[in-house]
């Protein structure tokens, strides 16, 4: 009688135990049910989105920039984009990115850069760019005066970066040699264009041959120039036979000349 009530207690108990845990189980494939992502249609295709690379866009522009820059006297140079948004999401171009100058200015540090795609979804980015790169730039040896004639001994190279170039600076000695100053500098101070001009090679009011030149013919009259000239200048000069004032092409120190 003992072992049957005790067999009975024990089935009872068993059956409990599957009963719960059948609900548990039950439970936890219901949860796992619900939080298991939905896929629709539309994620589906949005997933399947393909953007252009920010990499690709930035590289695009350095390149463009690169090109637009002119190398002459310049060295080590580089073009750097600004770091694009990563939230910026374009579509990826079908065909490759084009690139134009947005901006034109002053500065050759910097400029701006656009690309675009031309196609079924086209779109357009404007990306700034840094330019860096070290140039040789002209400056006294001494201090000078207005008036001075340069010569190459008061001329040397500088180097420079390019964020701190003055507008208009000059790097080539030789062309500047024989020029005339137009204001006073100093050797910290680098010469720029407007700081020199060419050699005035005639004075006004000094004496000066008019030669006139008709096929073979050449005659030569005495002058006086009305205003000073430097090589190829056209100045007035007063004809001291006819008291007249013609219009004359500076040849040299002495002479200028005027087609009969």
């Amino acid at each position: 009688m003992v072992v049957k009530i005790l067999t009975q207690h024990f089935n009872t108990i068993y059956r409990r135990c599957c009963l719960t845990l059948c609900c548990l189980a039950l439970c936890c494939l219901t949860m796992a049910l619900v939080s298991a992502p939905v896929f629709s249609a539309e994620s589906t295709a949005e997933s399947a989105v393909q953007y252009e690379a920010l990499d690709s866009i930035r590289e695009t522009a350095e390149n463009f920039a690169l090109n637009q820059v002119d190398h002459e006297n310049l060295r080590q140079i580089t073009a750097t984009a600004v770091t694009l948004d990563s939230r910026l999401q374009l579509n990826k171009c079908e065909s490759p990115l084009e690139a134009f100058a947005a901006t034109m200015t002053n500065n050759i540090a910097r400029m701006t850069v656009g690309i675009r795609c031309i196609g079924d979804k086209p779109w357009t980015l404007y990306v700034p760019i840094n330019i860096n790169a070290i140039a040789g730039v002209i400056f006294p040896t001494r201090p000078l005066s207005r008036g001075e004639i340069l010569q190459r001994s008061d001329l040397e190279i500088r180097e420079l970066p390019l964020s701190n170039l003055p507008a208009n600076y000059l790097s080539q000695i030789d062309e500047l040699t024989g020029m005339e100053l137009t204001r006073p500098v100093n050797t910290r101070v680098a010469l720029t264009l407007n700081a020199v001009k060419t050699r005035n090679i005639v004075q006004q009011g000094q004496a000066v041959i008019i030669l006139a030149k008709g096929g073979s013919i050449e005659v030569r009259m005495n002058g006086t120039a009305m205003r000073s000239g430097s090589y190829g200048d056209l100045i007035p000069v007063l004809n001291i036979t006819s008291g007249r004032t013609i219009e004359a092409t500076v040849l040299n120190e002495s002479t200028v000349s005027v087609n009969m």
